[in-house]
């Protein structure tokens, strides 16, 4: 199948470290290891941190007198003023799409849009009408509920009043999460075209690697090691795994804490784990290419998943670090919340405790530390969880399937 990937995203760089970016890549290199013909069409390629993906990158930006207006705007003091830079520029991109876009269409020919959905993000369903293209498009968050009240976000209503339009205008929504389902139906999107499918990982997360690289470039061998993959945002409680980590220093003087990403929270973190008297025991490796994920994974005795407990049942993703840590096969600990209660059957697969409650981690990490049953156990089952039923191998031919279902294939494009 020929299939033309579509973000619009201008915040999220194909070549970016985030989860976003990743997953991009991810995702469309299985596409194209599955035996389909890739392109992918994008607003910001970005400088670095990312490996480039098998599929060639288009970049749609403005040209000519679109290229000029842009520029002029950007010196206009009522968009300076008032914070209009970033939703003009993701409203004009839709329509740059369409011209840029519309022409690489014309050439590859494809037989599938396939769209990561954007605020304003209309392009997509608009090429996909006119081409009379099959269009999926996959919703990965509430984004208009997410950047309430962002200071940079003035045209919010504008955003929200497109939703239904843009989700009703797919021939199949993909959602990682029924909750995020239950919210693109209220948003207009037919409930018999929403299809939830979690995250999922790459093929590298499945080889067997080892972890002695790692061990030994930051000290740690001879140590038993906990640890976090992550992008140090307000949603991880990464404050939540020191307290639990101090709790198990008096018991275990072996222990160390690896803590591995890069992120707004960062900085307190270090500065917390300082004031806990940790700083000897706990190594913050900043951010690390993510081909290289897997070692530092496998270089943990127990990995884990946290996050606050403000999230409530809200926690509406498909946490993409937790799947990591199963393929690897890295006994892991997360927070008892959102799908992490479908994926996690606590003391199979893993193990769960309740959100905020350094205790109950604590509890939860020694008891993997020491008993070597069970964590073999969950290693083994948690790792063939995974490797069997999360991975973009398994989980794309069943998103291609819609495409073939009656409820794709059936409305009238106007």
């Amino acid at each position: 199948m020929k299939i033309v990937y579509i973000c619009s995203d201008i915040d999220i760089p194909i070549l970016g470290s985030e989860g976003c970016s990743v997953k991009i890549r991810e995702f469309t290199d299985a596409l194209v290891e599955l035996g389909h013909q890739v392109s992918i069409m994008c607003s910001w390629v970005g400088e670095g941190g990312g490996e480039m993906p098998k599929a060639p990158i288009h970049r749609i930006e403005p040209r000519g007198l679109d290229a000029e207006t842009w520029r002029l705007l950007w010196h206009e003091e009522a968009v300076l003023n008032n914070q209009l830079e970033r939703d003009l520029q993701s409203v004009l991109h839709s329509y740059w799409l369409q011209t840029a876009g519309a022409e690489i269409i014309e050439l590859e020919q494809p037989d599938l849009l396939y769209e990561c959905y954007s605020l304003f993000g209309c392009g997509g369903v608009e090429l996909a009408r006119r081409f009379q293209i099959p269009f999926l498009l996959e919703v990965n968050a509430p984004l208009v509920q997410e950047q309430a009240g962002y200071v940079k976000f003035p045209l919010a209503r504008t955003a929200e009043l497109l939703e239904p339009s843009i989700f009703g205008g797919a021939d199949a929504v993909v959602t990682v999460s029924d909750w995020v389902r239950d919210y693109v139906v209220d948003r207009g999107a037919e409930p018999d075209r929403v299809h939830t499918f979690a995250n999922g990982v790459g093929e590298h997360f499945c080889r067997d690697v080892s972890g002695d690289g790692v061990r030994s470039r930051h000290d740690l061998v001879g140590k038993r090691v906990v640890g976090f993959v992550g992008s140090f945002h307000w949603w991880h409680d990464v404050e939540c795994l020191l307290a639990a980590f101090q709790l198990l220093g008096p018991r275990h003087p072996d222990l160390a804490l690896l803590l591995v990403g890069e992120g707004p929270t960062r900085k307190r973190i270090a500065e917390l784990a300082e004031q806990l008297g940790l700083g000897g025991a706990v190594t913050m490796t900043g951010n690390v290419p993510h081909r290289t994920i897997p070692e530092y994974v496998a270089a943990m005795d127990v990995a884990v998943a946290p996050f606050r407990s403000q999230l409530g049942d809200d926690l509406y993703g498909s946490p993409m670090k937790l799947f990591e840590y199963m393929a690897v096969g890295t006994p892991t600990v997360s927070t008892a919340i959102g799908q992490v209660n479908e994926i996690v059957q606590d003391g199979r697969t893993g193990l769960l405790y309740p959100a905020g409650n350094a205790v109950m981690l604590a509890e939860a990490l020694e008891w993997l530390l020491d008993d070597a049953a069970l964590s073999a156990t969950i290693r083994s089952n948690g790792r063939a969880l995974i490797r069997s039923e999360y991975t973009w191998e398994a989980i794309i031919p069943r998103i291609l399937d819609l495409v073939a279902r009656p409820a794709v294939t059936a409305p009238t494009r106007s």
